[in-house]
Formats: C-alpha cells, structure tokens, sequence
C-alpha cells in the first residue's frame, strides 16, 4: 500500500489534500477526475505518464487543448474506472465525484485533490503544486514564468478611471472579485459590477439591475450560441440585445478561465483589448 506524503505546509484554501508516493520516481500512471487536473496533466506531464483524463478533457467547450486529450483514455470519474487503471497519482477535485474520492483515501491511493481557485495566487500555487505532485516542477516554472510575463503585460494600475464591467451568462450568472475571471477582470482595470452587488464568488445578477447599472464592458461567454438551452435564453433578451449595441462586448470561452494555466492569459488578452477600445 502506498505510503502518504501530507503537503501540509504548501496548502491553501483550493488544496484540500495532497498524496503523492515517497520515491523519488515521478508517478508514471497519472489519472485525473476533474477538468482542472485534466488540464494540468496534459500541459505539465509526458503523455505517457497520463493514463486517463475525463471525457470533458476532450470537448472543446470545456477544455482550451482538446486536442491534446485524443487518443488518451477518457473516464467519467467511476472508482471501477480509476482502480482498473491501477494509478499511482489521482487528481481530484472538491466537488467531482466524492464517492471515488472517499474510496481511494480509504484504499490508500496517492491523491491531489484541488479547491476551487479564486484567485491569480490561488492558480499559481494550484499550478506549482499540481507540478510536484507530478514530479515536473520545471514545467511548471516554466508555465508560470510564461503566464506572469503575460498577465504583468496586460495589468493596469489601480489609480484612475476604471470602467464598469461585468460578466454575463446563463441564467444570469456573474462572477465576482473571488473567481479568476474576477481577478482578470480586476488585473485590466476594471471594476466589477457583481462586486457592487455583494456578489463575491458566483450569484445570479438580475438583468434589470444590470441594465441600470449601465456597465462599459459587457463580457459573456463566447460560445452560447452554440449550445441553445433555456439557461441561455437571457442572453438573447432583447434588452440585453440593446445593450450590446451601446457598450463594448468581450466575448470570453469559458474554458479560458475556468481553470488554471496559461489559457487565463488569452482570457486576459480578450479584456485587455476591451479595455483598449474603451480607452480609443
């Protein structure tokens, strides 16, 4: 049975745990439950390391590199799936199938399980952490250089005018300061309307409030028109549809910035050439 290996001193608020084998040996069996450790094995990690990812890995909706997952095993998360893989790392997350999780813990499995990042300091510790654990802490520096030159190039003071912005989807949903699209939205300088609504994660945000509140840059998801469903059909409302007409709209994949890794820099560059039109 594996030995565990508390990373206990490099835990934050979006590491709820991590087991890795005490050898010196990188895991060579990796398998990934959850879209965020699927996107950290395929960027960080040799391909024939990476054992499965989830099938979300895969669809361009949900995943900025698609493309990479082809031909890898994909799971759905099931405990028969994960044990027949016999896997000597399982990345994990907070909320995604807790009754695979639970299991592995009692059966000894070596085990990351990543929270939720709220933060740009929240992705890089996420993204150091998901390196070690995967023993390829170089590619992991390397990433992190990448994505801090990036972000540095797009920031904006914090004196100064700061347009009102605000991110709109499905039924009306918007993020606040403690999400990474938030701290996007905060690094180009602008201010959030959900914010100003005590939103401070993720919440619904009526839309007469958003029509009052009049933001300058209006940010919605790139790809709802290609998913029609009840949930996007306030995105069509005419009055939304008016208001488009007025403001500058950044049109953002979710994928971008759901995540972390270097795609939240093309999510950043999105809003910062919104922020450059406004400035005109």
């Amino acid at each position: 049975m594996w030995r565990k290996l508390l990373l206990a001193g490099l835990a934050g608020p979006w590491l709820l745990g991590a087991v890795g084998a005490t050898s010196a040996a990188p895991p060579e069996r990796i398998v990934s439950i959850n879209i965020c450790g699927d996107l950290l094995a395929l960027s960080l990690a040799e391909r024939w390391r990476i054992a499965s990812v989830t099938f979300l890995a895969s669809d361009p909706l949900a995943s900025p590199i698609a493309e990479q997952a082809a031909g890898i095993a994909a799971n759905r998360g099931k405990a028969e799936e994960v044990l027949a893989l016999e896997p000597d790392l399982v990345i994990a997350g907070r909320y995604t199938a807790r009754a695979t999780v639970n299991l592995l813990k009692r059966l000894g499995y070596p085990l990351l399980e990543l929270d939720i990042a709220e933060s740009l300091d929240d992705a890089r510790d996420q993204i150091r952490i998901a390196a070690a654990a995967m023993g390829a802490q170089p590619a992991g520096e390397r990433m992190l250089a990448a994505l801090d030159a990036r972000i540095e190039a797009a920031r904006v003071a914090g004196t100064g005018n700061r347009p009102l912005a605000v991110v709109y989807g499905p039924n009306g949903f918007t993020f606040g300061p403690r999400s990474l699209s938030g701290a996007l939205v905060a690094v180009t300088g602008f201010d959030n309307l959900a914010a100003r609504a005590g939103i401070p994660r993720t919440g619904h945000l009526p839309l007469e409030h958003l029509l009052l509140a009049a933001p300058e840059l209006l940010i919605v998801e790139a790809e709802h028109a290609q998913a029609p469903a009840m949930a996007t059909q306030i995105l069509s409302h005419p009055a939304l549809a008016d208001l488009r007409a007025r403001v500058v709209v950044a049109e953002v994949p979710r994928s971008l910035w759901s995540c972390p890794g270097p795609w939240l820099a093309d999510a950043l560059q999105a809003l910062a050439a919104a922020r450059a039109a406004l400035a005109g």
